[in-house]
């Protein structure tokens, strides 16, 4: 067996989120997928929805997209019960678009009366104080808190690039309740982004980007809210360049409060590139439980070619016999 496309299409599925929508609720869909579009006017984030993980159907862009052009990045959706909007979406945008794309990215509030949207800015912004702030995950820790796990900039001691924390949130969604705690920077070669990157947008003690490159590290798209079959805390994140070596780790926290990053050496990856199955830059991945009880990953990739755009994939997760998760073709 391959790995297939869940809706196959000459359109970017980037970064794509699942909502899983609770048994009960009224809804003209079972799952919705989320994605990054290339394409912002007049909305954002397209989404797909299903009945049965199989069969998918386009329901075009989901949030009402701000005048001015900018990038969204990375939707992030849950039910909230109890709210007159109940179907919140977190969500990063730019401060414009083009050279500005990369500038400004904070995590943000919307929400809907429907999965399908339209969702709306509720003009929350959870990280206020953070130059940039990508890829928010939402989930449940052991102790019933519910947490927020996003990506964030580290231009002040190298490893420079972009790695994964962790933050306790409001049950509306509406507010960080604790400081960021670090889960995890770069530490692989794999990890490596581009190893001579000029960002001029981005200011790094002590270079000057009229003259100078740097070696920059991405660790992004956190996924929380998974325990192995130990009753090990398990986090996915993924690495390297999203254009070019792209795949999912994990880390198990193999003491409380103590994250070891499981992906090293080469070894024990979750979700990797496989060009023989014509699989290319796998990756930003999120967790789902399917109504049969299976637990599945939703992720990007590009299928073919390394050069296709990315479309989103749905795979099986499974965990090995040392508590290790794997996704299977």
């Amino acid at each position: 067996m391959n790995y297939r496309p869940l809706y196959p299409e000459d359109a970017d599925q980037g970064d794509p989120y699942p909502l899983v929508v609770p048994e009960g609720v009224e809804a003209a869909y079972r799952y919705y997928v989320y994605v990054t579009s290339d394409v912002v006017t007049p909305k954002a984030f397209p989404v797909y929805a299903s009945n049965d993980l199989i069969t998918w159907q386009a329901l075009g862009p989901s949030l009402v997209a701000d005048a001015v052009p900018r990038a969204y990045w990375a939707p992030c959706v849950h039910s909230v019960p109890g709210l007159a909007r109940p179907y919140v979406m977190l969500y990063s945008r730019s401060v414009g678009a083009g050279p500005e794309a990369h500038i400004g990215h904070a995590i943000r509030r919307a929400d809907s009366e429907r999965p399908e949207g339209p969702f709306i800015d509720s003009g929350h912004v959870l990280t206020p104080d953070v130059d940039f702030a990508i890829d928010p995950d939402i989930y449940r820790a052991p102790d019933g808190s519910l947490c927020l796990a996003y990506a964030i900039d580290f231009v002040n001691d190298a490893p420079l690039g972009t790695g994964i924390v962790e933050a306790g949130v409001s049950e509306d969604l509406t507010r960080l309740l604790t400081p960021p705690r670090l889960l995890a920077r770069a530490s692989e070669d794999w990890h490596v982004f581009d190893a001579k990157r000029s960002m001029p947008w981005m200011k790094i003690p002590g270079v000057d980007w009229s003259k100078d490159t740097v070696l920059w590290n991405t660790l992004e798209a956190p996924v929380g809210g998974l325990v192995n079959p130990r009753g090990q805390r398990v986090y996915l994140y993924s690495g390297g360049c999203f254009f070019g070596f792209y795949a999912v780790g994990a880390l198990i926290e193999q003491a409380p409060g103590r994250l070891v990053n499981v992906t090293k050496g080469g070894r024990h990856f979750v979700l990797r590139p496989d060009p023989e199955r014509g699989l290319h830059g796998p990756g930003h991945c999120a967790w789902l439980r399917g109504h049969d009880g299976n637990d599945y990953l939703i992720a990007h990739a590009r299928f073919g070619s390394p050069s296709a755009p990315r479309n989103a994939m749905l795979v099986e997760l499974l965990w090995d016999e040392h508590g290790l998760p794997y996704c299977p073709p």
